[in-house]
């Protein structure tokens, strides 16, 4: 059985490239973001769609580590809000404010941050930055809901745990590859 390094699976990836190479790269995750967004499965019990989002979110902390991947999340919040049709169902602009998933969205710039920084320790950074993303939006969800947290995360945790962390160690599996 193959095991991870504990050291280095990700950042040196990036840092090798110039910065004109890394900013593409950003805008080239801000993309695949937002076409992950439209990979959108809709559940009766939350109004919080199943997307792959995370996973890309995860991959981009590992690949382009803690500068380059929350720039590309910053990238994919800040195209979208312009309105390009970037997220979840094809939403566009300010109405993303009042939506459900914004906080997951904000979620995911900090949870890049969170990844990329600790990627010399990959199952710590998956499980903090899939926490972060959880974190973030139980908090929009209460704000935009007017609901509990409780309830926040009875909706927008609960039916995600398994699934997110599948796409958080398949995203895992692919950084380790691609390294």
């Amino acid at each position: 059985m193959e095991t991870f390094p504990s050291k280095n699976i990700a950042i040196t990836w990036v840092e090798k490239g110039s910065l004109a190479r890394n900013l593409f790269l950003s805008l080239g995750f801000a993309i695949v973001t937002a076409l992950s967004a439209q990979i959108r499965i809709e559940l009766p019990i939350t109004p919080v769609p199943i997307t792959a989002q995370t996973f890309v979110v995860i991959l981009a902390g590992l690949l382009l580590g803690s500068t380059f991947g929350s720039l590309s999340m910053l990238m994919y919040l800040f195209t979208g809000l312009a309105g390009l049709p970037f997220f979840s169902g094809s939403v566009a602009g300010l109405a993303i404010l009042k939506s459900p998933t914004i906080g997951y969205i904000v979620g995911f710039f900090l949870a890049a941050q969170i990844v990329g920084r600790l990627s010399h320790v990959p199952l710590v950074a998956i499980l903090l930055g899939t926490g972060m993303i959880y974190l973030c939006g139980v908090f929009g969800l209460t704000i935009v809901l007017n609901i509990s947290a409780v309830q926040a995360f009875t909706i927008g945790v609960l039916p995600f745990l398994i699934g997110d962390l599948i796409k958080a160690f398949g995203a895992l599996l692919i950084a380790y590859k691609i390294k």
